[in-house]
């Protein structure tokens, strides 16, 4: 995500910008590797799990069936990892003859059995140690924290070896003191998955440009992969949320307190059943010296299914707070956007190809 703002603190844009790099299959003879993921306990398909060929960086998802297969692989040994959200990931050894195709593959992941229950609700507290959280001392929670990584695992392959485009229609209001809404100003952008983007470096937020613009930067979904992220935030168990839709649960996360320039703080809601992200809340850790009338960011991130197990951002809504003098001036900028026109550019990864 990136925020636009002037000199002079005019009102800061919200962008949704993915950026993705997109995976190159590796090349060989052409032998078949075909295989099977499902669940543990039932024995059912696990459809839209994700299966790497760890080394030759080859990546799919399962069908609907739970089917996946690689085509190209040149004979010899291979590490497979199979996830999926809300399950154990599993690496297993297969072997490539030469000349034949291996023994179809079964891999089976077990369901995640986390007892929320016995994971502490801390309050919230500088962080001094950031990281993810010590399996060994916190497992219930290290094994949370696993899945939101997952989550964006996922949407890494999905933007890379899926790409897809979309419309966003963005709606900008001005907002006065009496919380009435002017200057009303719709818009509409095209975008693609696999469009080159910003990607999180710690306390690098800020970019100004030539054009006397300062570009505020926040990270997707994708950044909360890295390791980048990861370790330069402290996590912790926020509790559950009671929604419409469900219980969530809150991950809140913090900028380590020795990041002196602009960093992000916030809070991850996952569904507490299937542990699929559903929202995300992030707010601006110090706001640059350039923008002395910004007073902070806010954004709200939407998540949806697009494909069963498939999730991706429906709609975005920012709020940049402004200081002000007077009942009519203004207070903020807000931004609402709202993804349509989904279409996928190739093959869909419900039904995907043998070449990812």
């Amino acid at each position: 995500m990136c925020f636009t703002a002037s000199r002079v603190g005019r009102s800061v844009v919200v962008a949704v910008i993915f950026g993705a790099v997109r995976i190159a299959g590796a090349q060989g003879t052409s032998t078949l590797l075909i295989g099977d993921v499902v669940s543990r306990e039932a024995g059912t398909p696990l459809g839209h799990s994700m299966v790497t060929v760890l080394g030759a960086e080859r990546q799919t998802f399962t069908s609907d069936g739970g089917v996946f297969a690689f085509s190209s692989l040149a004979p010899g040994r291979y590490r497979i990892r199979a996830v999926h959200i809300g399950y154990t990931p599993v690496e297993i050894n297969v072997d490539v003859p030469a000349g034949a195709a291996p023994p179809r593959l079964r891999i089976e992941l077990t369901h995640i059995s986390v007892q929320l229950a016995t994971v502490r609700v801390v309050a919230a507290r500088r962080c001094t140690a950031p990281g993810r959280p010590n399996p060994d001392v916190e497992p219930d929670f290290a094994a949370i924290v696993a899945q939101l990584r997952l989550n964006a695992e996922q949407y890494q392959l999905l933007s890379d070896s899926f790409p897809f485009r979309y419309r966003v229609e963005q709606t900008y209001y001005s907002m006065r003191g009496d919380s009435s809404r002017v200057n009303p100003r719709i818009e509409t952008a095209d975008y693609r998955s696999d469009a080159h983007g910003w990607q999180y470096k710690m306390g690098d937020m800020i970019e100004r440009r030539s054009d006397g613009h300062t570009m505020m930067h926040l990270p997707t979904l994708r950044d909360f992969a890295g390791y980048e992220f990861l370790n330069n935030h402290c996590f912790r168990y926020a509790g559950l949320e009671s929604t419409r839709d469900g219980d969530l649960i809150r991950i809140d996360f913090q900028a380590d307190v020795q990041i002196r320039t602009p960093d992000v703080d916030g809070s991850v809601y996952l569904d507490a059943k299937t542990y699929a992200i559903r929202r995300a809340e992030l707010q601006l850790t110090k706001v640059p010296a350039g923008l002395p009338q910004v007073t902070a960011v806010h954004v709200t991130t939407i998540f949806g299914e697009v494909s069963a197990a498939i999730d991706i951002i429906r709609e975005v809504h920012g709020i940049t707070s402004l200081r002000h003098r007077g009942w009519g001036a203004t207070v903020a900028t807000t931004e609402d956007q709202h993804m349509y026109g989904f279409e996928w550019l190739g093959s869909n990864p419900a039904r995907p190809t043998a070449q990812p």
